[in-house]
């Protein structure tokens, strides 16, 4: 009888021992690479593929200049407008009110962007003193930029501290239009309610205009 019971008793402490075991495999096994609660609990080794060829990547294409800043700041307004089927036309107006002459009156300069179907493009900008009654143009000749898909030709930057004026750099196209040439810069400010040069200087042989703001 006593055999008989310590027996069982030994039979007891292995099933014991046995659970033991087998609840702290399991435990191990849902504890490698498993979650708990949303985390990531354990590691999982990464699978090693053999390599392959390398693929050739396409050579990017020329990137076009960057966004220029044309000294204008953020526009009072902004109008876009559809281009033709072939992508030509007036695209965008920007609209900025400042008093450029210090006579207490919000005058207006307006820069458009029209697209030709190609990379190329032109902003074009008009200068317009408020009179009180209206509006008086008063826009010098050749205030537009000419832009190519890699150089710009022509450029203008509006400054207004300590006054107004208006620097414009342009070179001529010869042969192609990443073909360098000498770049003049002529530096405009305002006189007594109109828009003259006051400044032209000559300056090195350049591709993009851009780089000599």
């Amino acid at each position: 009888m006593h055999n008989n019971q310590r027996g069982s008793i030994a039979i007891n402490i292995m099933l014991v021992l046995l659970l033991a075991v087998i609840a702290v495999l399991i435990y191990l096994l849902a504890g490698d690479g498993g979650t708990r609660n949303g985390r990531t609990i354990g590691t999982v080794s990464p699978v090693h593929t053999a390599p392959g060829p390398a693929k050739k990547m396409p050579a990017a294409a020329l990137p076009a200049h960057g966004e220029f800043d044309d000294g204008l700041g953020r526009a009072t307004t902004t109008t876009e407008y559809p281009l033709d089927d072939f992508g030509a036309g007036l695209a965008r107006v920007d609209v900025f009110t400042r008093d450029i002459n210090n006579d207490g009156l919000a005058d207006r300069i307006t820069r458009s962007r029209r697209e030709n179907g190609t990379d190329h493009f032109t902003y074009e900008y008009k200068i317009e003193l408020n009179t009180g009654d209206g509006y008086t143009d008063i826009t010098p000749d050749g205030f537009t930029t000419v832009e190519g898909a890699q150089c710009a030709l022509q450029k203008l930057r509006f400054v207004f501290t300590p006054g107004f004026g208006v620097i414009r750099i342009s070179r001529p196209w010869q042969d192609t239009w990443i073909t360098p040439t000498v770049a003049t810069r002529d530096t405009f400010s305002i006189i007594k309610d109109n828009i003259h040069r006051i400044e032209s200087r000559t300056l090195t042989s350049v591709c993009d205009v851009e780089e000599l703001f």
